[in-house]
């Protein structure tokens, strides 16, 4: 069957949404040889990936990975496709800390690095937390903190089937897009930056079918998956079931246009010092940029009406504090006892 699917690919077909989900059910079971799959992720790469084709991916990664519910399910996600190339601050980590601050509950869905050099995982790490914690950990710490970090590896097990064949790809694949639409928590809402303005609308289109209550779709206009400080960002909102684009500034929020290198990080100790600073009150771009993803998440979260009203709650949360006690709430409670994620069969609850 792959061998056909493959030679379709090639051939610059679009697969439908049952062939596609059968094809992922045969990859993430490992019932398909290495060599396959690379050449099926390589094929589908260069045929081009289309929305059909990331929805039925998306489906069959929700149904292979370890879910739970926690909360009252008003709890929000900020995760990016990565594949940038730009080697900047982990800003959605930051940001989700500052939301958390204000209010909101966030259930942080993340990995190490891929296109920065300090992935969600990587900061964490370096700022003392531990991360590899049993379903129960984690609503201990959501209940406590607010705040949870669900690391990828833990609850997405089937990936290791395909792991060998993306490294060796070396390049962005249809796994770059899924990540994000596959919250072990279904979190209903979500900002989902992505690596290209053309991935806006499908990504909103895929959240609509996957039943996200809210989403922002976010794309900088200087490559970033996220909304930046150094230009206006593209913006796809998905709410009430409809799609609406529109442009935001950081002058929209009276802030002004800062350099890249103002937000760049060489390594994760070097992205958890810009934010340990920018938490610590001191005004900075990076600042200015986890003020406005902060402000989206806290909009997102319906703590604040907008994102211009979360932009300015989110400085005072940085200025007074609380978001740099948020932070360490959590590098506490995470390290109160550690417990690696088991699963002896697939329980969704």
């Amino acid at each position: 069957m792959i061998e056909e699917v493959i030679q379709q690919l090639n051939a610059k077909e679009d697969m439908d949404f049952l062939a596609m989900k059968s094809t992922l059910e045969a990859i993430m079971s490992g019932e398909v040889d290495d060599l396959l799959i690379e050449a099926f992720l390589i094929g589908l790469n260069e045929k081009g990936i289309k929305e059909i084709e990331i929805t039925a991916a998306a489906s069959v990664m929700k149904e292979k990975s370890l879910t739970f519910q926690i909360g009252d399910g008003s709890h929000i996600d900020t995760c990016g496709t990565g594949g940038t190339g730009i080697h900047t601050f982990n800003c959605s980590t930051a940001s989700s800390f500052v939301a958390a601050a204000g209010g909101a509950s966030v259930t942080k869905h993340g990995n190490k690095a891929v296109s920065s050099k300090s992935g969600s995982a990587d900061f964490l790490m370096a700022a003392g937390a531990d991360i590899g914690h049993d379903r129960n950990k984690l609503e201990s710490i959501f209940n406590r903190v607010g705040f949870i970090f669900l690391f990828a590896p833990l609850h997405h097990e089937s990936m290791k089937y395909v792991m060998p064949a993306r490294q060796r790809i070396g390049k962005k694949t249809i796994f770059n897009l899924l990540g994000p639409h596959t919250n072990p928590c279904g979190a209903k809402r979500q900002i989902l930056g992505v690596y290209h303005k053309d991935l806006l609308t499908t990504f909103a289109s895929v959240a609509n079918k996957l039943s996200m209550e809210h989403a922002l779709i976010v794309h900088g206009f200087d490559g970033l998956d996220e909304i930046s400080i150094t230009d206006s960002a593209y913006i796809a909102e998905l709410k009430n079931k409809e799609i609406t684009h529109y442009e935001i500034s950081p002058k929209d929020f009276g802030l002004s246009l800062a350099n890249i290198s103002e937000i760049s990080a060489q390594s994760a100790d070097d992205s958890l010092l810009l934010v340990r600073e920018a938490f610590a009150g001191e005004q900075s771009a990076v600042q200015d940029m986890i003020a406005l993803n902060a402000g989206a998440a806290l909009y997102l979260a319906g703590i604040v009406s907008s994102i211009a009203d979360g932009v300015e709650l989110s400085f005072t949360l940085m200025n007074n504090g609380m978001a740099a006690d948020k932070l360490a709430a959590y590098v506490r409670i995470s390290n109160n006892s550690r417990v690696f994620l088991k699963r002896s069969s697939k329980t969704q609850h």
